[in-house]
């Protein structure tokens, strides 16, 4: 039933939210905001990028994002080290830090060693303790 609900509000997006996205949309700000936002987020995509090759080395491959809000990431199961996300993220959420397996991200045959990292709502500081900690997962 709860998968239903969600089914049917994902299927349209409310005609108040999207009447506020288009006026906004003419007010002509789009651009200003974005410079504005591309900043921080770039930082922290690049600290993210760093404290993972420091942390996790051999053991993770991932694509840097050109934009966006995730990094995509492959447990490589180098130097001995687990290659399954799922038992990966159980770890993860006993050192203190969650992130989402990458198997429902598949349509068929579910890449069980992938995953996807957010690095939106963490500053720097969150990011570097939140990789050392996945390293204390692994």
């Amino acid at each position: 039933m709860c998968t239903m609900c969600k089914q049917f509000s994902d299927a349209h997006t409310s005609n108040l939210t999207q009447a506020i996205a288009a006026h906004y949309l003419t007010l002509q700000r789009l651009d200003d905001a974005l410079t504005v936002v591309r900043r921080p987020y770039a930082g922290r995509a690049h600290v993210m990028a760093e404290s993972l090759r420091r942390e996790l080395g051999r053991a993770i491959e991932f694509n840097a994002p050109p934009g966006g809000m995730f990094f995509w990431a492959k447990l490589t199961g180098a130097d001995g080290r687990g290659s399954n996300a799922n038992d990966f993220a159980k770890r993860a959420i006993e050192q203190g830090v969650a992130f989402v397996p990458g198997a429902p991200f598949f349509a068929h045959d579910p890449d069980l060693s992938t995953l996807r990292l957010s690095f939106a709502t963490a500053g720097v500081a969150k990011i570097e303790e939140g990789m050392a900690r996945l390293r204390l997962a692994l």
